[in-house]
């Protein structure tokens, strides 16, 4: 039987280290699937520094490890931007990540949906106008480059929950786009991850797991907060999910609660592999 691929996400490093010191540890923690955050110090993806993506390349290469995308940071880019200046500029920051995605030989580019209005409801429409179009540049150019994209669930983003996610890609002609389904992120606004799931079954590329409390958006170690990973563990055993589960938290020491995490998510009998 094919089970799932857990996976681990640098973000939890990225400010104490650099990108190469981060995969080194993940794969000397038996880690063979990694997602890596775009975002300086960690790795500055407008850096066209040809000899340092080669250096990585080649140290994904020799811990014979799976890139699976590269993430920027969305609090540095707004693709629903009122401002054509902002959303130029987060294009372009696409762009040169997609360009970076392409050197280090990750299968997708991340792409989350902006920012919507929190305070005033009404300008969404209108910022989903500038959203749409600057989502097609970039599926534009990441066809171009042969990395496709992969699209996210975000708390601020305008495409939040996963029946917004559906119908936009549906409605946009992207069916066949695949999806990370962050769990923390759609507790954030109140979705029960469950449902979520069931609703994005069809497009998980990757489900991202990490633990928050109620009325709030936290990445944090598993079985801290108030997601129900039992229930989660069911779906995905119940359901034969054989794809990759990422587990991306943030906290103190991250190593130790990604190792910690992998155990409680095998203690509530969900069955992985760490090979691709």
């Amino acid at each position: 039987m094919t089970i799932p691929v857990l996976g681990a996400h640098t973000f939890g490093f990225a400010w104490d280290c650099v990108a190469e010191e981060a995969i080194g540890q993940l794969a000397n923690a038996g880690y063979r699937t990694i997602q890596l955050m775009a975002t300086p110090p960690h790795f500055d993806p407008w850096q066209q520094d040809a000899a340092r993506t080669q250096r990585i390349r080649a140290l994904i290469e020799r811990y014979g490890l799976s890139l699976l995308a590269l993430d920027l940071a969305s609090s540095d880019i707004n693709l629903a931007s009122p401002s054509t200046d902002v959303v130029d500029f987060a294009v372009e920051a696409y762009s040169a990540a997609i360009d970076r995605a392409a050197e280090l030989g990750a299968r997708w580019i991340c792409v989350g949906s902006g920012r919507r209005h929190a305070l005033l409801a009404k300008a969404n429409d209108r910022l989903m106008t500038s959203f749409r179009a600057a989502f097609a540049r970039i599926h534009d150019k990441a066809q171009r480059t042969g990395v496709p994209i992969i699209l996210e669930n975000h708390p601020q983003g305008l495409l939040a929950s996963a029946s917004d996610i559906a119908w936009f890609l549906d409605a946009e002609g992207y069916g066949d786009m695949p999806v990370i389904y962050d769990v923390a992120n759609a507790f954030a606004i109140g979705e029960d991850p469950v449902e979520g799931l069931k609703t994005l079954w069809p497009r998980l590329g990757i489900v991202h797991l990490s633990d928050s409390l109620k009325g709030q958006w936290r990445h944090d170690p598993i079985g801290s907060g108030e997601i129900d990973f039992a229930a989660i563990a069911a779906l995905l055993r119940q359901r034969t999910y054989a794809g990759k589960i990422v587990l991306e938290i943030l906290s103190d020491r991250p190593l130790a609660d990604l190792d910690t995490g992998a155990a409680r998510l095998k203690a509530l009998g969900l069955a992985f592999t760490l090979r691709s």
